[in-house]
Parts: structure tokens; sequence; C-alpha cells
């Protein structure tokens, strides 16, 4: 049976490694947290970069849009 030893420079290297992710971790949950906030008060701004989003997925925010209406008007 063999093992490998972490010597302490390897240690410290490894948690520095730990704190950056995380740090960065925090920044995208940030970021996705204020993107979520935007998307419950769309502006004009932020439909337009949607729209710009869905373009290149082969999807028009027109008929998404009539597609919603359809569904929300068969919910009622």
């Amino acid at each position: 049976m063999s093992s490998i030893q972490a010597t302490e420079d390897d240690t410290t290297k490894l948690l520095d490694m730990l704190v950056g992710i995380s740090s960065q971790q925090k920044s995208i949950c940030k970021m996705l947290d204020d993107l979520l906030q935007l998307l419950d008060t769309p502006s004009e701004d932020v439909l337009k970069v949607l729209a710009r989003l869905l373009a290149p997925m082969g999807r028009d925010m027109d008929e998404l849009t009539e597609k919603l209406k359809v569904e929300l008007t068969r919910q009622v």
C-alpha cells in the first residue's frame, strides 16, 4: 500500500485554492440573485437582452410571448 504525504506548502496552496473557489461561488451566487431580481421586474433593457439571448437558440421572443399568453388564458 502506498500513500502520498502533503507538505505544509501543498496544504496551504490547496486551502488558498479552496478560498478562491469559495469566493468565486459567492460572486456567482450574487450575480444570479441580481439577475433573478431583474427578471422579477423586467425593464425594457432586460427584455432586449433576453431577446438577444434567445435569438441564437432559434427562439423568437414574440412567439414565446404569444405562447405564454395562450397558456395563461387556459389556466384562468
